[in-house]
C-alpha cells in the first residue's frame, strides 16, 4: 500500500483534538486489528489442515483465540484523531460496499475461472477438513487407472499428483472462506468475501486517514470502493480481498512505526520496534493468500536497509518480522501448492531472484553506509539526486502510459494463454495474434476505471514525493512517515504496470490491480487533491491580492477534485453495479448431485465436462470422478477418428468401474458436439439432461472497458456407459 502525504502533512499520532477518541479508534485502529485477525486465521489454518483438523469443533475456537490475540496486539497501533463525521462516513462506505457486494454476489461454483476454483477449494476444506483431495481411486478401478493415458484425475486448478488431487492456489483464502460455509452453508461461503471486503475498505480508509488526515479518508475510500475491479473481487471468492485487507493493515503499521520515534525518549524507539515487527509480520502474512507478495517483500529490503543506515529503531524488527512470516508462508506454499508453483515458475523464479539480489545489495549497501564510505558520495550527489530520480520516475511513467503508441507486447505463442487470447480475438473481430498480452495498455486499464485526471494526478504526486523523499533518506531532512509504503507501492505498481502477468480479458484481468495498484493510485491522487486545496488558494491570493479570500476557493477546489475522483469511477461501474453473475449455478449443482445414486462413478467425456464438472461432482456431490481424454494425434474432437479412440477409452474405464462394483456414468457438458449428441456417439441410448441453467458471466473483452455481461448455458447431460457387445 502507499503512503502519499505531502511533506508537511501531520504525522501519525500528532496531537490534534479533531474528534472523539472512539472516532480515531474506529477509523485507524479497528481495521489494523481486523487485518491482524485475518492474517492469524490464515496462518493457523496451515498446521490444522496439515493434521486434518480443519473442523468446526477445532478450527473455530483455535481461530477465534488466534484472531483475538492478534487483534489485541494490533490494537496498540496509535490512533489518528478523526472527527466523528469522517469516521462514521468511512464506516458507512465500507459497510455499504460490503453490503452491495453481498447483495450482488456471484454464484461461481461450476469451475470456469479462478473464483470457481477458490470456492470449490473452500468447500472441500469445509467438508473434508484436510488435504489432499481423495479421488476415490478404488471406485475408479484401482491404481492401474493412473497408468492409463486416456484417464486423468486432473481438471483445471486441480492437479493429479500421484494417487491424489491437489488444489492449485494458496491455502489462506479458501480456509478463510470455508468458515463462512460452516456459518451458513454454500451461501455463507459465497458471502464471506463481502464480509472481508467491508473490513478491507475500512482498512483503506484508515490508511488514508493516517497518511492524508482523517478528512481526506472519505473521498479516498469512496473513490476506491466505486472502482469496478474492487466491486468485482468483493462479490466473488478471489484471494485479492483478504490480500488487500492484510496489505493495508501492514501499510498502516509501517506508517505508525516510522513516525513513532518522534515521541520523546526510549518509549518512541520501543514503540517503533514493536510496530515495525508487527508490520513485517503482516506483510509476510500476505504470502498465505497470494504468491506475488514476494515482490513487495523484495522491494521492502532496500528501504528497510536505508532505515537501518539511518539508525531507525523500527528497521531491525521490521526485517525480522518480515523474514519470519515470509518463511512460514513460503513453507505453506511449498507444502500445499507445489504443483501450482511449478506451473508459474517462469514468473516465480524471477521474483525469488529479485528477492535474493535486492537482499544482497541492501546488505552490502548497509555495510558501506555504516563504514562511512558512502559519506563522500552522498555529499557529491545530495544536491542533485532527488531531482534526478524524480525526473527518471516521470520518464518511466510517461513511457508506460505511451506504450500503445510505439510498442506491442507479446509472449510465447505456444503458451496456453495465447490460445485463449487468439480465440477471443477471433470472436471479437480483432486481428488474430494470440501471442499478444496487451500489457502495453496497462495504464489505460487504470484510466478506464478511475479516469485520466486521477491517473495523471497520481503520477505527478509520485514524482513530487520522490523528490522530497530522497533528502530524507540521505539523512538531510526528517524521515516522512510514509517512506516505506511509498517506496514499496511505487515500485510494485511500476512492475505490475510493466508486466501484469495475467490473461488480458476484462474484467477478469483487472483484479490484478486491486490489492496494491488501485489503492496506490487513489491515495496518490487524493494526496494531490489535498495539496491543491491546501496550497493553491494561498498562492492565488498572493498573485491576485484583493481578489481572493475566505474558504471559497478551497471549497471549490475540493468539490472539483471530488468530482474528478468519484464521477469517472461511478460512471465506469454503473453499467455493472447491479449485475449478478453465475446465478443459478448452486441450483444446477444440486440438481446434478441429486441425479447420481450410490455407487455411480462420473466419467467426463467432452471439453466442458472435463473443465467444469470433475471437482464439482467429486467435492460437492461425493461422486468419484475422472476425465477421459484422447491425444490430438488421434483426430480432432468430434471427428470419427477421435470418437473411435474415445470409445475405446470408455470401454476400458467402464470395465474397471464395473469390476470395482460401481456404475460408470458418462457426463457431457459441451464441446465440438452438443452434450446429448456426444453421449449418443459413445453408445448412450437415452442421454438425460440432469442440470441446465441459462445465466450470465462477466464479459471477456480485450480492447475496451467491459460494460455488460455475456450469456452462458451451464448444463450436465448424463448416461450410463453401454455394456460391451456380446
Amino acid at each position: 500500500m502507499l503512503a502519499t502525504a505531502p511533506a508537511d502533512a501531520p504525522r501519525a499520532g500528532s496531537p490534534r483534538p479533531d474528534g472523539p477518541a472512539w472516532a480515531g479508534a474506529l477509523l485507524t485502529r479497528a481495521p489494523v486489528a481486523l487485518a491482524a485477525a485475518v492474517a492469524a486465521v490464515t496462518a493457523v489454518a496451515v498446521p490444522l489442515v496439515l493434521l486434518d483438523l480443519w473442523t468446526p469443533w477445532v478450527a473455530v475456537p483455535v481461530c477465534a483465540v488466534a484472531a483475538v490475540l492478534a487483534g489485541r496486539a494490533a490494537w496498540a497501533v496509535p490512533a489518528v484523531p478523526a472527527p466523528a463525521w469522517a469516521a462514521l462516513g468511512c464506516t458507512a462506505v465500507a459497510l455499504g460496499g460490503g453490503l452491495w457486494a453481498a447483495l450482488t454476489r456471484a454464484e461461481h461454483v461450476v469451475l470456469r475461472r479462478d473464483a470457481g476454483s477458490q470456492a470449490l477449494y473452500a468447500h472441500h476444506l469445509a467438508t473434508r477438513h484436510g488435504l489432499p483431495v481423495d479421488p476415490s481411486l478404488a471406485a475408479l478401478g484401482g491404481p492401474e487407472v493412473l497408468a492409463d493415458p486416456g484417464v486423468t484425475l486432473a481438471s483445471p486448478a486441480f492437479y493429479e499428483v500421484g494417487s491424489h488431487v491437489v488444489p492449485q492456489f494458496l491455502l489462506g483464502a479458501p480456509a478463510l472462506y470455508s468458515l463462512g460455509e460452516w456459518a451458513g452453508g454454500w451461501q455463507g461461503l459465497l458471502l464471506a468475501p463481502a464480509v472481508v471486503a467491508a473490513a478491507a475498505l475500512l482498512a483503506v480508509a484508515g490508511l488514508a486517514a493516517r497518511l492524508l488526515g482523517a478528512r481526506w479518508a472519505l473521498p479516498a475510500v469512496a473513490a476506491f470502493a466505486l472502482a469496478q475491479p474492487v466491486l468485482h473481487v468483493n462479490r466473488s471468492t478471489y484471494s485479492e480481498v483478504p490480500a488487500l485487507l492484510v496489505l493495508a493493515g501492514a501499510a498502516s503499521l509501517l506508517v505508525a512505526a516510522t513516525a513513532a520515534p518522534a515521541r520523546a525518549g526510549a518509549s518512541g524507539a520501543t514503540a517503533a520496534a514493536r510496530l515495525g515487527g508487527g508490520a513485517g509480520l503482516l506483510l509476510g502474512a500476505c504470502g498465505f493468500v497470494r504468491i506475488d507478495f514476494l515482490r513487495e517483500v523484495a522491494l521492502l529490503l532496500p528501504v528497510a536497509a536505508a532505515l537501518a543506515a539511518l539508525r531507525h529503531p523500527a528497521a531491525r524488527a521490521l526485517l525480522a518480522g518480515t523474514a519470519l512470516s515470509t518463511v512460514l508462508a513460503a513453507a505453506a506454499a511449498v507444502t500445499y501448492s507445489r504443483p501450482y508453483l511449478g506451473t508459474i515458475a517462469g514468473s516465480l523464479l524471477p521474483l525469488v531472484a529479485a528477492l535474493l539480489a535486492l537482499g544482497a545489495a541492501s546488505w552490502a549497501g548497509l555495510r558501506l553506509a555504516r563504514s562511512g564510505r558512502l559519506a563522500r558520495v552522498r555529499a557529491l550527489t545530495s544536491p542533485r539526486l532527488g531531482p534526478v530520480l524524480a525526473a527518471a520516475l516521470a520518464a518511466v511513467l510517461l513511457a508506460l502510459a505511451s506504450r500503445p503508441l510505439w510498442l506491442v507486447v507479446r509472449q510465447d505463442p505456444e503458451d496456453p494463454g495465447s490460445r485463449l487470447v487468439a480465440g477471443l480475438q477471433l470472436a471479437q473481430g480483432l486481428p488474430v495474434d494470440g501471442g499478444r498480452t496487451y500489457a502495453e495498455h496497462s495504464v489505460d486499464w487504470l484510466a478506464w476505471y478511475l479516469g485520466w485526471p486521477a491517473v495523471a494526478a497520481a503520477g505527478a504526486a509520485a514524482v513530487v514525493l520522490l523528490a522530497r523523499l530522497v533528502p530524507a533518506l540521505q539523512g538531510r531532512a526528517p524521515l516522512p512517515a510514509w517512506t516505506v509504503p511509498f517506496v514499496v507501492a511505487v515500485g510494485s505498481t511500476l512492475l505490475t504496470l510493466y508486466r501484469p502477468g495475467i490473461t488480458p480479458d476484462h474484467p477478469w484481468a483487472d483484479r490484478r490491480s486491486v490489492p496494491l495498484v488501485l489503492p496506490a493510485v487513489v491515495l496518490l491522487a487524493t494526496a494531490a487533491l489535498a495539496w491543491a486545496v491546501r496550497e493553491l488558494p494561498a498562492r492565488l491570493a498572493r498573485l491576485l491580492p484583493g481578489r481572493t479570500g475566505g474558504t471559497g476557493p478551497a471549497a471549490a477546489l475540493a468539490a472539483l477534485g471530488a468530482v474528478l475522483l468519484l464521477v469517472p469511477a461511478a460512471l465506469a461501474t454503473a453499467p455493472l453495479a447491479g449485475q449478478r453473475t453465475e446465478r443459478g449455478q448452486l441450483a444446477a449443482v444440486a440438481d446434478a448431485c441429486a441425479s447420481f445414486a450410490a455407487g455411480d462413478v462420473a466419467l467426463a467425456v467432452d471439453a466442458r465436462a472435463r473443465n467444469e464438472w470433475p471437482q464439482v461432482l467429486r467435492g460437492t456431490c461425493g461422486v468419484p470422478a475422472a476425465s477421459l481424454v484422447v491425444a490430438t494425434a488421434q483426430g480432432r474432437p468430434g471427428t470419427p477418428e477421435h470418437l473411435e479412440a474415445l470409445r475405446a477409452v470408455v470401454q476400458r474405464q467402464a470395465a474397471r468401474v464395473r469390476a470395482a462394483g460401481g456404475r460408470p456414468v458418462l457426463v457431457a457438458a459441451g464441446g465440438e458436439l452438443a452434450p446429448a449428441e456426444a453421449l449418443r456417439a459413445l453408445g448412450v441410448a437415452e442421454p438425460v439432461t440432469v442440470a441446465r441453467v441459462r445465466t450470465v458471466e462477466d464479459e471477456r473483452v480485450l480492447t475496451e472497458r467491459p460494460d455488460a455481461g455475456q450469456a452462458i448455458t451451464v448444463e450436465l447431460v448424463t448416461g450410463v456407459a453401454p455394456e460391451p457387445a456380446g
